[in-house]
């Protein structure tokens, strides 16, 4: 990233630097929260001023020593030095000798930060407040022997004067409220030392309006404090001194809703682990005693620190789920770990489809009586039927008069060939070998531990030879009857092992339809066929296919009619080789996946004002297949759909209980009848929905021709508006 003074850029990007050091202290990049901890810091201009610098300094440095630049942005090399910075102007005089000091310590902070950076994250652990504890020690020790270097004579919080800003510093510190609330207060300015309860009013509302999940962490976990100090005799006042109370603080919005998907068991952990983190300060405290150390955010850090790495330890990752993407917002993160759970629960396995063409009916399927027992039970058999429920034709007394026999074998998936058997002859009608039992048979590697199985197949129709790779839908060879096997049928497992005949596994189909009594098509999605259902792969429809065909390079370009101006995006691809959108105007991206069967988003980032976030709307979840009769339903994260007087309510339940959701729907509502298909116009809509009760909705019409997208139709809150491809 190449920065200029005259870059509108540049200037974004040290405001954010700087801002989201002080955020980051409650591991947040909001500027407004963090504009407020500036100037509640401003409290005392000492302190302010210093913390102001150490941060800009330190950002200054890691930039011109080259660290990530990102990293910096985000605060993570300025927060120490925020902390740092505020301590040093509230305990030292100032003076030529100190600003000397300041500058060796800055630097020295912004090493130990790196160092600890490093080390810890080959641990997958944050660093927390370590680089700033250890430089503070290494000055405060050192400070006793430098005559040059004079402490304040002021007391920890005592004001300076009668000045105006001092007047409005304290001007709440003698307003009747409840004890608790007076200390909680006090404790919030206290952690930017800062001795006000205005100063913990301002933070405490911003903190709130930043997001509620963080707040009601923090407050639970003071109030668990304050409880804890009074139950075992510990005098509550010293929760609101040298930033005691923080470690409580921060330790329940890390372990509740930072580190941790906030959730029931995130929320107890916080809460049940604060005794054994005031044991933990407490005894610090009596070590670091000796040595007149003030032992500030210590047992905190390490206690985290502990915490953290054990569950990283786990065998089973249960009731606890570490966050994996971090969005710097409780709230986000619930809302699309949700999401995703509901979404994507399964997309970890393969995309394994039918390996046939057309209609065939499950004969057999898992835990059948005949065969399919035992380490085999999680196999399925298939045949095809005519409309009397008949597997053949004539009087089927000969191979050939079963409608399965010799038709089209396919690859289920992407991968090898690994084994063949190519010796075995078709039995008779109703006769069964036995002694070769599995027939012919493929065996395909799909890596990553998956193989498929498919026997009985009819000897020498092999189409590959082991070592070929093959794709998805490739032909394999033709249905037979070999092996045990009295009439003409397909048999298919998937197995962890590459043995012909090895145990079979539970495995669902990424993609079927199947066919209803009432010859409707339902799409089923990651489940496994039952026994007796009709099914049939989803064919993609080369129009949507192409439509929806949107590869790395590629732009959208649409003229909103409205408005008569030309929006336009264009097709990246990220570090992880996650495929996105992006909209450069509002800065905003919209990450999708197009796997042959469905074309679908899965995360949006940047405001939902953005002309992108109706087209991610629109086209959330679209089927490529060509079938009116189905309903591509899907639900979307709550983080974009919240309203005004709900959100607030949900964002706190959130982590227990979601009482509103987003619904989407999309289906073919028009298309070509003629065999050269030259239009499909597909139907989208958004939903908000409280309790069952429908809040607020919008609509779109997609509409494709051989081109590709050729127009979009609007009704949302804000009226209709059209947009019409430019491509």
């Amino acid at each position: 990233m190449q920065l200029t003074l005259k870059d509108k850029e540049f200037w974004n990007y040290w405001i954010d630097a700087n801002l989201h050091s002080y955020s980051q202290i409650f591991f947040s990049l909001n500027k407004f929260f963090a504009a407020t901890i500036l100037a509640v810091t401003f409290f005392n201009p000492s302190v302010g001023i210093f913390g102001l610098l150490a941060v800009f300094i330190t950002n200054l440095l890691a930039y011109v020593f080259g660290f990530n630049r990102q990293e910096i942005k985000e605060g993570i090399y300025g927060f120490n030095a925020l902390l740092l910075g505020l301590s040093l102007g509230f305990a030292y005089e100032v003076s030529g000798a100190f600003w000397l000091l300041f500058i060796i310590a800055l630097f020295c902070l912004l090493v130990l930060t790196a160092v600890f950076k490093g080390t810890f994250s080959k641990s997958n652990l944050p660093f927390l407040s370590f680089p700033f504890l250890i430089c503070y020690w290494m000055i405060s020790l050192a400070a006793s022997e430098l005559q040059e270097i004079h402490p304040r004579v002021l007391g920890l919080f005592e004001p300076n004067s009668g000045s105006l800003l001092n007047t409005l510093q304290h001007s709440l510190d003698q307003t009747e409220m409840p004890v608790l609330l007076v200390t909680f207060f006090k404790t919030l300015a206290a952690t930017f030392f800062i001795q006000s309860v205005l100063g913990g009013m301002l933070i405490a509302i911003a903190l709130f309006l930043f997001s509620r999940i963080t707040f009601s962490l923090a407050f639970l976990g003071f109030i668990s404090a304050f409880f804890v100090y009074a139950l075992f005799g510990a005098n509550t006042n010293d929760l609101s001194a040298n930033l005691v109370g923080s470690n409580y603080i921060f330790f329940a919005i890390a372990i509740g809703g930072f580190y941790l998907i906030p959730n029931t068991f995130s929320y107890l952990a916080s809460i049940l682990l604060i005794p054994v983190l005031m044991l933990l300060h407490i005894a610090l405290e009596k070590l670091m005693k000796g040595l007149e150390l003030k032992t500030f955010t210590l047992a905190f850090s390490l206690l985290t620190t502990f915490f953290l790495y054990a569950l990283h330890h786990r065998w089973l990752h249960r009731f606890l789920h570490l966050v994996t993407w971090q969005y710097y917002s409780a709230e986000k993160t619930v809302y699309k770990y949700l999401n995703s759970i509901s979404r994507f629960n399964q997309a970890h396995l393969k995309k394994i489809t039918l390996p046939f063409w057309g209609e065939w009916q499950v004969s057999q399927g898992y835990d059948g009586n005949i065969t399919h027992l035992g380490d085999w039970s999680k196999a399925l058999d298939f045949v095809i039927q005519d409309e009397e429920k008949k597997t053949y034709s004539s009087v089927g007394i000969h191979l050939s008069d079963f409608y399965c026999y010799n038709k089209p074998v396919l690859a289920p998936a992407d991968g090898y060939v690994y084994e063949i058997i190519n010796h075995v002859e078709d039995n008779q009608i109703g006769e069964v070998d036995t002694t070769q039992n599995w027939g012919n048979t493929i065996v395909l590697n799909h890596l990553d531990g998956v193989y498929t199985q498919l026997s009985h197949i009819k000897k020498d129709s092999f189409k590959v030879a082991v070592g070929d790779f093959v794709t998805k839908g490739t032909i394999l060879a033709t249905c037979g009857s070999s092996g045990r096997s009295p009439e003409p049928h397909l048999h298919f497992q998937i197995q962890n092992s590459p043995k012909v005949g090895a145990k079979t596994v539970d495995y669902p189909l990424a993609y079927f339809l199947e066919v209803k009594d009432n010859k409707s098509l339902e799409l089923k999605l990651y489940q496994v066929p039952k026994e007796g259902s009709v099914i049939s792969n989803v064919e993609p429809n080369k129009l949507i296919s192409h439509a929806f065909n949107l590869a790395p390079g590629k732009k959208l370009s649409f003229f909103k009619v409205e408005k008569q101006e030309i929006i336009s995006w264009e097709v990246f691809t990220d570090e992880w080789n996650r495929l996105y959108l992006f909209e450069p105007k509002t800065q905003s991206y919209a990450y999708f996946i197009c796997d042959g069967t469905r074309f679908y988003f899965t995360d949006f980032e940047g405001t939902k004002k953005s002309d992108l976030f109706q087209f991610y709307s629109a086209c959330y979840s679209i089927l490529l297949g060509a079938y009116p009769q189905i309903k591509m339903k899907d639900q979307l994260p709550l983080i974009h759909f919240n309203f005004p007087f709900l959100i607030w309510i949900q964002d706190v339940l959130s982590p227990f209980k979601l009482f509103t959701q987003v619904q989407y729907q999309s289906e073919i509502s028009q298309m070509d009848p003629s065999i050269s298909m030259q239009y499909i116009h597909i139907k989208s809509s958004v939903q908000a929905i409280l309790l069952q009760q429908k809040l607020s909705s919008s609509s779109y019409l997609i509409k494709l021709n051989t081109n590709g997208i050729q127009e979009i139709e609007l009704q949302t809150s804000n009226g209709k508006e059209q947009w019409i491809c430019q491509n």
